[in-house]
C-alpha cells in the first residue's frame, strides 16, 4: 500500500503515515462507522508491523474517531448530531482566530505551497473528483493552521480539525453540490490568505465552519441508521 505515492516503509513516520492512511479509508467510506479495526489485517494492508498500527489507533482514539473497548477492541466512532454541533461549535471558537494569525505570519514559502494546493482542489473539482478534493483540502488546512504562530492555539485548532475529517467525506458522499460549494468557500478564505488578510480570512473560515455545520446536520439527520448514531456497534 501507499502513501501519496509512496511506500508506507519509506515514510519517515510509519504511525503517522498509517494514522493518515486510516483517516483516509474513513474519508473515503470504506471503513464506515461501528467497523472494528484489528491491528493484523490493517498492518497487512499497508504492509508495515503491527507497532506503527498500535499507535495510530492509539492516536485516532485520543482525537475522537476511533473508540477503544475494552476485551472488544477499536471501532470507528459513530456518528453523532450532538457531538458533531458540539465540535463545530468549538471550531468556531478557535479556528478562526488561528487562521487570522496564521495569515499575518505566512512566508512568501508556504504562500506559495498553499497556491499550488489550491490548484489541485480546483482541478479535482473540474473532475469531479472528491476523494482527491478532500485530500487536498486537508493538506491546504493543515498547512495554513500550522502557520499560526501561537503554539497553543495552533494545538486546539489542529485537535478540533482532525476530529472533524471524517465528516468531510461524509458532506463529499451525501451533498451532490458539495464539491462547488466547498471550493467557493474555501476560495473566498484563500483569497484573503494571498492577500495577507487576516480579518478577511478569519471571517471567511467562520462563514465556511456554519456554513458546514448546517449542511451536516441535514446530512446526518437524512442518513439511513446503518449509518447514523443510532446504529449499535457489531
Amino acid at each position: 500500500m501507499t502513501d501519496n505515492g509512496r511506500p508506507l516503509q519509506q515514510h519517515p513516520s510509519l504511525a503517522v503515515a498509517a494514522q493518515d492512511w486510516i483517516t483516509n479509508e474513513i474519508l473515503a467510506g470504506r471503513i464506515v462507522p461501528g467497523q472494528k479495526l484489528a491491528e493484523e489485517p490493517l498492518a497487512d494492508q499497508m504492509g508495515i508491523s503491527r507497532s506503527p498500527v498500535r499507535e495510530a489507533l492509539r492516536a485516532l482514539a485520543g482525537q475522537g474517531v476511533i473508540i477503544v473497548e475494552p476485551r472488544r477492541g477499536a471501532f470507528v466512532a459513530e456518528i453523532d448530531a450532538n457531538q458533531a454541533a458540539d465540535l463545530y461549535a468549538c471550531r468556531l471558537l478557535i479556528e478562526p482566530e488561528c487562521v487570522r494569525l496564521a495569515t499575518a505570519s505566512l512566508s512568501d514559502a508556504t504562500v506559495a505551497g498553499l497556491e499550488a494546493t489550491f490548484e489541485r482542489m480546483q482541478s479535482a473539482v473540474q473532475k469531479g473528483q472528491a476523494d482527491a478534493y478532500v485530500s487536498e483540502l486537508e493538506t491546504y488546512n493543515r498547512d495554513l493552521l500550522e502557520a499560526c504562530p501561537n503554539r497553543m492555539l495552533f494545538g486546539f485548532a489542529e485537535s478540533t480539525w482532525r476530529r472533524s475529517l471524517r465528516y468531510w467525506g461524509l458532506l463529499a458522499r451525501h451533498t451532490p453540490t458539495y464539491l462547488g460549494d466547498s471550493l467557493g468557500r474555501n476560495a473566498a478564505i484563500h483569497e484573503a490568505v494571498t492577500k495577507r488578510d487576516g480579518d478577511g480570512a478569519a471571517a471567511a473560515v467562520a462563514q465556511l465552519l456554519s456554513w458546514s455545520r448546517d449542511a451536516l446536520a441535514g446530512v446526518i439527520t437524512a442518513l439511513p441508521t446503518a449509518e447514523a448514531s443510532e446504529r449499535n456497534p457489531q
